[in-house]
């Protein structure tokens, strides 16, 4: 049944958060087609679904997703102003990409995150993960690695193999999608890819996934290794997620908020939600953290992947500078 979502309490307090009552718009801060994007979508149509208003998907990609995240911050508080943010917000402050943090912004929900899955292209060298950690391991910065942008997951993934002594040369696309694209058209030898966006390509044979990036094997790829099988040290860091969630600018009233929360715990049970998951078997979902839990969640994921881009030297400033305590 479609129509308003009220926050729980008494009638007067539904009446005075009568949310929505208008159109909502939904602020993905990268390219049409990314990973982001195609969750986002799906999100956006469930929403309307169980809402009974428009939602409007307002794509504004750029630099690693602060020109999106900020836009979504400057607007109104008022409910209508919904944020679909991958993980880079975690990382803005300490690349000194941007002020803007996850802090910036009340939380919803998180959603999901997609399995990663080191992918080359058909009829590459590269036949199995043995011949690529080989051939790195031999040519130091020699074989080329495309992520999207500086702090998010394809550079973070990117410094892991560094940490664990597998340097390559790292390149930047602006975005997943461009990432793949790179890797088909032989511009680089490989990328660690969202697997959802990667079903296709493989199944045409455009592309063969390498390896699992995690501890354990996934669903969507039964045959393919998890990465910490063939280089077991990797379990020091592995797994590490770069999951999805939704929030809304600082300062929204916390009766919208709870009704924000509301309408998407309904729509995570809604037919256009779990289609698109049911598509993407590689998929996990983390519905368990809901309003505070969202920014209590970023908190522990910085304490660990702040600290290794700083480890790394790739960072302009420390994470202490911002009262990011290392993970013990």
């Amino acid at each position: 049944m479609c129509g308003m979502v009220f926050a729980e309490g008494s009638k007067e307090t539904a009446e005075k958060v009568a949310w929505p009552a208008k159109s909502i718009n939904l602020i993905v801060p990268w390219n049409p087609g990314d990973g982001t994007d195609l969750a986002a979508r799906a999100y956006a149509q469930a929403l309307q679904n169980v809402t009974g208003k428009p939602v409007v998907v307002i794509n504004k990609p750029g630099a690693s997703g602060s020109v999106g995240t900020l836009y979504a911050s400057q607007q109104a508080n008022d409910g209508y102003n919904i944020l679909f943010s991958a993980e880079t917000p975690g990382t803005f402050q300490i690349m000194g990409i941007s002020d803007i943090a996850f802090e910036s912004f009340e939380g919803i929900m998180m959603m999901a995150e997609d399995t990663k899955v080191i992918v080359t292209k058909g009829g590459s060298a590269y036949k199995t993960i043995e011949d690529l950690i080989t051939a790195i391991k031999t040519n130091p910065n020699k074989i080329k690695m495309a992520y999207s942008s500086p702090g998010a997951s394809g550079h973070i993934q990117g410094l892991l193999f560094k940490a664990m002594g597998l340097e390559t040369s790292m390149t930047p696309f602006g975005g997943g999608a461009a990432g793949l694209t790179a890797v088909m058209g032989g511009q680089v030898d490989f990328t660690f890819a969202n697997a959802a966006t990667t079903l296709g390509y493989i199944k045409s044979g455009d592309l063969v996934p390498l390896a699992v990036f995690s501890d354990k094997r996934n669903q969507a790829f039964p045959d393919v290794p998890a990465f910490t099988e063939v280089l077991p040290e990797a379990k020091n860091y592995l797994p590490l997620g770069f999951p999805y969630c939704v929030l809304v600018p600082k300062g929204t009233d916390p009766l919208i908020v709870d009704s924000v929360i509301a309408a998407s715990e309904k729509a995570i049970i809604n037919p256009a939600w779990l289609d698109f998951l049911s598509t993407r078997k590689s998929y996990n979902t983390l519905y368990e953290f809901k309003g505070d839990g969202v920014n209590a969640y970023w908190k522990n994921w910085q304490s660990v992947v702040n600290w290794l881009l700083f480890d790394a030297g790739v960072t302009k400033y420390s994470p202490q500078k911002f009262g990011i305590e290392r993970k013990k």
